[in-house]
């Protein structure tokens, strides 16, 4: 099934790199193989920035509907589980919130790296 959404997506998006598109489960890579699409994560599909919105209580989603920023993609750092990649992403205008996401798949090509599915949110760890 996920799959046939990533074929969807990528079809609706006029992507001819269907054939070149790689998608990856986190679950299934080492440390250093997420380490390294983390690193280089360029972009986060919309099917993710939804999982994102409909995630959370109420405030959370009335607040990324008004404005979701992504922030960065990180390797996790405690409390976080340091061996998964993270998107940690800004939501709101005057009021705002954070959290991070673990990256549980991406989507590879020649082109770029993309968050495609989010796993459960987390409390994001301090700015630096």
């Amino acid at each position: 099934m996920r799959a046939l959404c990533l074929a969807m997506l990528l079809l609706c998006n006029g992507r001819t790199a269907l054939a070149e598109t790689e998608w990856l489960q986190s679950g299934r890579l080492g440390v250093a193989e997420i380490r390294a699409l983390c690193e280089r994560v360029s972009d986060v599909e919309l099917l993710a920035r939804k999982q994102m919105i409909s995630t959370g209580n109420a405030r959370w989603r009335l607040l990324s509907r008004q404005d979701l920023v992504i922030e960065a993609t990180v390797m996790g750092v405690p409390p976080l589980n340091p061996g998964r990649c993270y998107v940690i992403v800004r939501a709101g205008q005057s009021e705002r919130e954070r959290r991070a996401f673990e990256v549980r798949d991406f989507t590879v090509n020649p082109e770029r790296i993309l968050v495609f599915i989010v796993g459960r949110d987390y409390d994001p760890p301090p700015k630096p």
